[in-house]
C-alpha cells in the first residue's frame, strides 16, 4: 500500500487545528502544521506553538513539519504547498483552521478590525486554496476542508467581520467544488462547535445558549474532517457539515423558498404587498436563541418610490 502524502492544516497550533493535525497524522498522513502562534486577536506570534504540535506527532511515530508564516501572504501560501509536496511527495489534503476574532458591534467597528479579520479568514483561506488546487489539479486528486462557522450561516451580533468572512468561506468552498470536481478533488465545509479559546470569549448570554453537548472537546470535529479527507468519500463535495459534541449534521444548500410572479405593469403597492403578505419572512433562529428583539413594523405611509403605476 502506498504511503499517504501530505495534509496541510492551518491554525494547527492549538484547539481544533491541533486535534485535526494529530488525527490525520495518526491515519498515516504527513502533516504540515501551519501556525503563527498568535493570540485570538492576532497578536504576539510564538514559533514554539507549531513546533510543540510537531513534536507531539513525532513522539507518536508520525510525520510532521512546522510552517510559521502568515497565510494572509500570497507568497507564504505558495511556500506552504511547496513544502508539503517536497517533504511528503504529494498534497493529499488541505484543512483551514486558522482564524482570529476582533468583536465589535457593527456601528462601532473600526476599519482595521474589519480588514484584519476578513484578511485572515477569507483572503488567507483563498491563498491556501489557490495553491492547493493548482497542485491537486496536476495530481488529479485531493481533498479540501474549510472551516466555516454558524456565525457565517446564521449571523452573530458583535461579529459582523467574522460572520461575513465565514459566509465567504462557504461560497469559496462551493465555487471551488464546482471547479475541481473534474480533477477528482472534493471540497467541503465544516461548522465546528467545541470548547476552544475562541469560544471562551463568547458573552455569558451566548455561552448559555450553547447546549452542554456543544461545549465538549474537538475530537468529533477532527474525526469528521478525517472522514472528508478519505478518498473513499471523494464523491461527497460542495457540502457543509456540523460537528458538535457527539452530533453530526448537514446544512441544506441555500435556495429560494417562496416565489411571486408580478404583472408586466406592476406598482409599488404590488411589490410591497408581495413582500408583506405573500413572501413573508423566516425569522433568523438566533433572534430567539439569543433573546434579541426584532424591529417593529411602522405605520408610516409609504410612497411610490418606483415611480410607476398608482396614478401618482
Amino acid at each position: 500500500m502506498a504511503v499517504p502524502g501530505g495534509v496541510i492544516v492551518t491554525g494547527a497550533g492549538g484547539g481544533i487545528g491541533a486535534a485535526v493535525a494529530e488525527c490525520v497524522a495518526a491515519a498515516g498522513y504527513g502533516v504540515v502544521v501551519s501556525d503563527l502562534g498568535v493570540s485570538v486577536d492576532g497578536q504576539d506570534p510564538d514559533r514554539q506553538v507549531a513546533e510543540s504540535v510537531v513534536e507531539a506527532i513525532r513522539a507518536r511515530g508520525g510525520r510532521a513539519l512546522a510552517h510559521q508564516h502568515d497565510v494572509v501572504s500570497f507568497d507564504a501560501a505558495a511556500d506552504l504547498t511547496r513544502r508539503a509536496v517536497e517533504e511528503f511527495g504529494s498534497l493529499d489534503g488541505l484543512v483551514t483552521c486558522h482564524g482570529i476574532l476582533r468583536e465589535r458591534m457593527i456601528f462601532n467597528m473600526t476599519e482595521d478590525e474589519w480588514d484584519s479579520v476578513v484578511a485572515v479568514h477569507l483572503k488567507g483561506t483563498f491563498n491556501c486554496v489557490r495553491f492547493a488546487t493548482e497542485q491537486m489539479r496536476r495530481q488529479r486528486g485531493g481533498s479540501i476542508v474549510l472551516l466555516s462557522s454558524a456565525a457565517g450561516l446564521e449571523g452573530s451580533p458583535a461579529q459582523a467581520n467574522y460572520a461575513a468572512a465565514k459566509a465567504g468561506v462557504v461560497g469559496l468552498a462551493q465555487s471551488t467544488a464546482l471547479a475541481m470536481g473534474r480533477y477528482g478533488v472534493n471540497v467541503n465545509c465544516v461548522v465546528p462547535s467545541a470548547a476552544t479559546r475562541m469560544t471562551s470569549r463568547l458573552t455569558e448570554r451566548m455561552q448559555a445558549s450553547r447546549p452542554d453537548a456543544e461545549r465538549q472537546g474537538p475530537e468529533l470535529v477532527a474525526a469528521l474532517i478525517r472522514a472528508l479527507l478519505d478518498p473513499a468519500n471523494r464523491h461527497i463535495t460542495g457540502q457543509t457539515f456540523t460537528a458538535a459534541g457527539r452530533r453530526l449534521a448537514r446544512w441544506a444548500p441555500a435556495q429560494e423558498q417562496e416565489s411571486v410572479r408580478l404583472a408586466d405593469e406592476f406598482t409599488y403597492s404590488d411589490v410591497t404587498g408581495a413582500v408583506r403578505q405573500r413572501l413573508g419572512a423566516t425569522p433568523l433562529r438566533r433572534f430567539a436563541a439569543l433573546g434579541l428583539p426584532t424591529p417593529a413594523a411602522s405605520d408610516h405611509q409609504t410612497t411610490d418610490i418606483l415611480g410607476v403605476g398608482d396614478g401618482t
